[in-house]
């Protein structure tokens, strides 16, 4: 009888969903639900494409359901939508720290409906934004500032996650718009058009940490490009202002104080003259004070990190398989296990072991009242948990905030593996913030969570067990391209014409290079592949060990064994203040009125002769100053470069070196001879790129040993001293002496017979232009 009832109450809720349709309906539109979205606590809002085939939509929209994952316009589902570049569709009213399925839908005349593909997302727990006004003001400005305030709290409270934020406005009668600090204390003034609730949105970001914390404003932080102005580098933000726009090439920057996105929407409301009072614009400003804080801004002073949320799509029913990012903790051949003891470890095995072992399969669960996750072992069914500073399993789960990778999973030499993120497993519960990271042999323990990009071993990818066995082929594919990349420039030393100092130096780089080649090809993980590529550099070592060039002309180029030599991928291979102080653009490093220090140390480098260049000036003060000190001879440049020790340090090019007839860039500089410098990072790449301030080091390794390249510059925190550098390059004589570079040895044993020509006293083939003492045809000689 109830199983007779529940049919009858199926057909019941079928009949009343479709009573309404007629009965012929026309040909359904084609629906395209665009994969972007946002969503508040309380709102969802998406975007889709919607063509008519032969029959005129007459209703667009979005269809959504906490039960069903396909909804229908049997499910709730709503037409309102913001006009701006192409309509934005929006929902309210839903439930919030709540799973929702949608997807938009048109309909035509005659209800024939199409439907779009199905998003899923988590809308967050609802704000806890709270306020207080101290009424100081007149009646009609503590009426208006009264409003402003409790609408942006209920905007924020609607559309944000945050909790316990308390803004304690206050009226200032001599303050001219309005201000705010870190944690929520805000005065507002008496001019009426900074009394509404754009200007207090404004302020509240200011609340939050916008221009106000050191994950801001801080000369180290990984979210800015730069200390002064530059780029927001957290994703959410920047998908926010792309999705809402509609506009791919839009993104998010800012200055010390404030945040502003390239195009389109005022999403921080910057000035009264900015607010235009509408939904769609303060929806857009709390908005992105979410993103900003799920990209990791601390929206309170006592978080020490940002906003949870449903950052991983995960599927109950799925099994996971987790590894560590970093290439040396096992990226290419390693799974996190729970051992037989219960410990965590990420222990080598294939994909296919993987798959077939539980003990490395996790099923993964979210909590939307807290927005966390938690991981189960398939096989012991105990979960992950942190305990004080360790992680181990256990029968309690810990709930951990995934803060998900900026970057990409590549290569050691930037190839993309998969189009695959990282995750930061982070400890919320403990204040301090631990996350989980791989330690040596295999162990796994707590680290101090840190938000930089190169901080691989604090992140786990999450994968399916298709894409644990589509990482594995990709790695093993990525890694052979890597490995092919790396030996290019590796086998070209052989072509640059050279003496044997070792008998059979020549052979013995030949065949080791065969060697690992077929090894290569014949590899069967990523893992192996790694061990080759850190092979080819051992023999390239070996190789310059028992050899030397020909002609001081014609040099090993060994530019490759540098990291990110034009700062194409910000400061990634350099330590110092590169990492910190310098800021990064158009190829290249600017400090301004800072100190300088630009430092990559090369491993086993055998002994020999080196020469390094570099790109770069200094301008030790003010134009006008460096301008007039460098005409009457005096050449203040303090900046240094060099290979190897310091004392083989040259100084930099003055900016004043090198001036040029004409402007090279619209930012150059005129002098009072007429003579143009660069003035900007954008001017110095126009210099640079027509081949100006070269700057030579050449260093003598009288041993086999570490080696640095380096800038200095600790003097550069003078009011207007500038110091901008790149394009760094290193090259090798090969196993030569000091004793060998004399002028005799130079001449006579170095460079061939039939091959003499004009030299310097470094062995620098030089032209008929050059005065001084030089070498010709093995002579010593006095050009005038």
């Amino acid at each position: 009888m109830l199983q007779m009832k529940s049919y009858i109450y199926r057909y019941f809720i079928l009949a009343m969903a479709f009573a309404s349709l007629p009965l012929y309906a026309g040909t359904a539109p084609t629906v395209v639900t665009d994969s972007r979205y946002v969503r508040g606590a309380t709102r969802f809002f998406g975007r889709a494409t919607w063509t008519a085939n032969g029959t005129a939509i007459a209703e667009r929209g979005f269809c959504i359901s906490a039960t069903n994952p396909e909804p229908t316009i049997a499910d709730p589902h709503a037409t309102t939508f913001f006009s701006n570049s192409g309509r934005i569709q929006y929902i309210e009213g839903l439930e919030p720290a709540t799973i929702y399925y949608a997807r938009a839908y048109g309909m035509t005349a005659d209800s024939a409906v199409g439907y779009g593909g199905v998003i899923k997302f988590c809308t967050l727990p609802k704000g806890t934004v709270t306020w207080g006004y101290d009424n100081g003001g007149s009646s009609a400005e503590n009426t208006r500032i009264n409003a402003a305030v409790g609408e942006c709290a209920d905007y924020w409270n609607e559309l944000t996650s945050i909790q316990g934020l308390y803004l304690n406005v206050h009226y200032g009668s001599s303050t001219q718009t309005a201000d705010c600090s870190y944690g929520g204390w805000m005065r507002v003034g008496p001019n009426a058009s900074y009394q509404k609730t754009g200007t207090i949105m404004h302020e509240a970001l200011h609340a939050i940490g916008v221009g106000q914390c050191d994950m801001w404003y801080g000369s180290s932080s990984p979210l800015r490009g730069g200390s002064g102005t530059g780029l927001w580098l957290g994703d959410r933000a920047n998908e926010l202002v792309k999705f809402w726009d509609n506009n791919a090439s839009e993104y998010v920057t800012g200055d010390v104080t404030h945040v502003w996105a390239s195009a389109g929407t005022s999403f921080s409301v910057n000035g009264a003259h900015e607010d235009t009072g509408t939904k769609m614009q303060y929806t857009a400003v709390s908005l992105m004070a979410q993103a900003l804080c799920e990209d990791g801004l601390p929206p309170t002073t006592g978080r020490p990190f940002g906003l949870p949320y449903y950052s991983f799509q995960q599927e109950d029913t799925i099994k996971y398989y987790l590894k560590n990012e970093s290439a040396t903790y096992g990226l290419y051949d390693s799974y996190l296990v729970e051992s037989a003891s219960g410990a965590l470890q990420w222990r080598k095995m294939t994909s296919s072991e993987a798959l077939a072992n539980d003990s490395a399969a996790w099923r993964v669960t979210f909590v939307p009242a807290t927005q966390l996750y938690r991981f189960t072992n398939i096989s012991t069914g105990h979960s992950i948990v942190a305990n004080g500073s360790s992680f181990t399993t256990g029968a309690s789960a810990t709930g951990f905030q995934l803060m998900r990778s900026r970057i990409d999973v590549t290569t050691d030499d930037g190839t993309q593996i998969t189009p695959q993120r990282g995750y930061w497993f982070v400890n919320v519960a403990n204040g301090s913030s631990p996350c989980m990271g791989a330690m040596a042999n295999g162990a796994v323990g707590a680290f101090s969570f840190n938000i930089a990009d190169n901080t691989q071993r604090q992140r786990w990818l999450i994968l399916t067990a298709r894409q644990a066995a589509e990482m594995e082929d990709s790695g093993l594919t990525s890694s052979r391209t890597s490995f092919r990349n790396h030996l290019a420039p590796i086998a070209a030393l052989a072509d640059v014409p050279h003496v044997e100092v070792v008998e059979g130096a020549d052979a013995a780089f030949a065949g080791t290079l065969a060697t690992l080649t077929a090894q290569c090809n014949e590899a069967a993980s990523a893992g192996e592949i790694l061990s080759l590529i850190d092979a080819l550099d051992v023999a390239a070592r070996e190789f310059l060990a028992g050899v030397r060039v020909a002609s001081a002309d014609e040099l090993f180029d060994l530019t490759f064994m540098l990291k990110n030599p034009n700062f194409d991928t910000g400061t990634t291979g350099w330590s110092g203040y590169a990492s910190s102080n310098g800021t990064v653009n158009y190829g290249e490093i600017e400090f301004y009125q800072k100190a300088v220090s630009a430092q990559q140390t090369l491993a086993n480098m055998p002994a020999g002769t080196y020469r390094g260049t570099c790109q770069g000036f200094q301008r030790p003060g003010s134009y006008s100053a460096v301008y007039t000190e460098y005409v009457a001879g005096t050449d203040n440049s303090k900046a240094r470069f060099y290979v190897g020790a310091s004392s083989a340090a040259v100084y930099m090019k003055n900016l004043m070196a090198e001036r040029t007839p004409s402007a090279l860039h619209s930012s150059d500089v005129k002098m009072a001879d007429g003579t143009y410098v660069p003035n900007s990072m954008a001017g110095a790449a126009a210099h640079f790129a027509a081949g100006r301030y070269m700057n030579v080091c050449e260093y003598y390794l009288s041993k086999a040993g570490s080696m640095n390249v380096t800038v200095l510059a600790q003097n550069n925190t003078g009011s207007s001293y500038w110091t901008c550098f790149t394009n760094f390059r290193l090259y090798s004589f090969g196993n030569v002496d000091a004793a060998v570079l004399t002028i005799g040895a130079l001449a006579n044993d170095i460079i061939p017979q039939n091959e003499r020509r004009t030299y310097d006293l470094l062995g620098r083939r030089v032209n008929g232009k050059t005065r001084g003492l030089v070498i010709e045809n093995g002579k010593l000689k006095f050009l005038k």
